[in-house]
């Protein structure tokens, strides 16, 4: 009985050798009638039923990815460019040595002006796959791609708080982040929206703050002078040349004993008395002595970024954290506030480049100009012109433009190509 069970199990085994030697020998033939059968329908425009073609050559081929682009082909010649997308992203996945499928993709969404859709694909697939060259190749390439927006104002400042400011005939107002009037451009001063939603505006020499509803919601003592924006409840003023702090309803919260003095961020803010500048508290308490011959300002008056801030001694810059203490060795010939999130530009040997908040530099000193990061890119100048590079320092936008503002949270900016236009990166769209 066991040798007729081993002679039953050794037939059954060779049938099986056969099928598999068999069918080894006879699917290639198949494979090629089937896409025969495929291009002759083709060349007739019968793309549906050359696509059942494609569809049963797979079946011996599971996952060939030549073939499963000539099906994604035919799929687009029917008008289903959806299952054209979803061949060519399954085979862009399940292949990916193979970069032909994602080149494909790729150059599809190029032809039709949809970088938006690319880039939100390639953002997905290299946060899964993030190894792949091929598709951060393809990302570093488009997401500089960029769509222009309507813009009719001259002279913009950088997006803050979805504001910015605006110019039209020597009046200033304010514009959303993307170019969408808030504020009519008849004041004499603006200032964005601070965190607090409060706008400064200057008209008929008089300063108002207002809401985002544009309404009067605080009036400055007249004597005050030199104010600045409202943030955690906190203002800097002026009364006859010397600087103090106001609170949210405008008090005073100190005396108007400084020479200068900077906006609170990060709890923290400067103060110049007799040249030289320390440290203070939102309540204008000094945390330092003063020691420091200067602190890096923005344009709008902050000096801290993730509490850090550029001071100067010995006639260099380094950071230093909120309470004064050093943060790294390095020294810089000048630099920008840290931004919210990001490095901060800096300047060694006539270059800019840029560091951490560790103290650390990341990307080397080459430029001819910087400005720090804005939502994953700065700006940066080469050769007399101003594009964009992403953390990675990879060139996203090429220098051609004769000024820009940063890149705002929504993905736009405003650049100057003879005239000023607004921007948006297709990669927030």
């Amino acid at each position: 009985m066991k040798i007729k069970l081993i002679l039953v199990f050794c037939v059954l085994l060779g049938l099986s050798w056969f099928t598999a030697i068999s069918e080894a020998v006879n699917n290639p033939k198949k494979v090629q009638e089937h896409l025969t059968r495929a291009a002759e329908l083709e060349a007739q425009g019968v793309y549906v039923d050359a696509v059942t073609e494609y569809e049963q050559a797979l079946t011996y081929v599971p996952g060939d990815t030549a073939i499963s682009l000539k099906m994604a082909e035919a799929q687009l010649q029917t008008g289903n460019s959806k299952k054209f997308v979803n061949i060519c992203k399954d085979a862009a996945e399940q292949n990916q040595k193979d970069a032909a499928a994602m080149d494909r993709l790729m150059n599809y969404y190029v032809e039709r002006n949809d970088e938006a859709s690319a880039v939100r694909y390639l953002s997905e697939f290299t946060e899964e796959y993030p190894k792949n060259e091929n598709a951060l190749s393809w990302l570093v390439r488009l997401k500089g791609s960029y769509e222009e927006l309507f813009f009719n104002y001259e002279e913009p400042g950088p997006v803050v708080h979805n504001s910015m400011v605006v110019s039209r005939e020597g009046k200033y107002g304010l514009a959303d982040g993307l170019g969408g009037e808030l504020l009519e451009p008849e004041y004499e001063e603006v200032h964005p929206y601070s965190q607090d939603d409060m706008a400064l505006i200057r008209k008929d020499g008089a300063y108002i703050y207002i809401d985002r509803d544009a309404q009067t919601r605080l009036v400055p003592d007249a004597s005050y002078e030199n104010l600045g924006m409202m943030s955690s409840g906190r203002t800097v003023a002026s009364v006859n040349g010397k600087y103090g702090l106001l609170d949210e309803s405008l008090q005073p919260l100190t005396e108007f004993a400084w020479d200068d003095l900077t906006q609170i961020s990060d709890s923290v803010g400067a103060c110049a008395q007799n040249g030289k500048w320390a440290l203070i508290g939102k309540n204008g308490k000094e945390k330092t002595e003063y020691v420091y011959e200067d602190v890096i300002r923005d344009a709008f008056g902050y000096c801290a970024g993730q509490k850090r801030i550029f001071v100067k001694e010995n006639g260099s810059y380094h950071l230093v954290d909120k309470k004064g203490s050093p943060v790294g060795d390095l020294t810089f010939e000048d630099a920008q506030i840290f931004p919210e999130e990001g490095y901060a530009a800096v300047c060694m040997g006539g270059k800019w480049g840029f560091a951490d908040a560790k103290g650390r530099l990341v990307i080397e000193c080459q430029y001819e100009d910087a400005c720090s990061f804005s939502n994953g890119f700065a700006a940066v100048c080469v050769g007399g012109k101003w594009g964009y590079i992403d953390e990675n320092g990879n060139q996203i936008v090429e220098p051609k433009f004769e000024e820009v503002t940063p890149i705002s949270e929504i993905g736009t900016a405003s650049v100057k190509q003879g005239e000023w236009m607004l921007i948006q990166l297709e990669l927030f769209r």
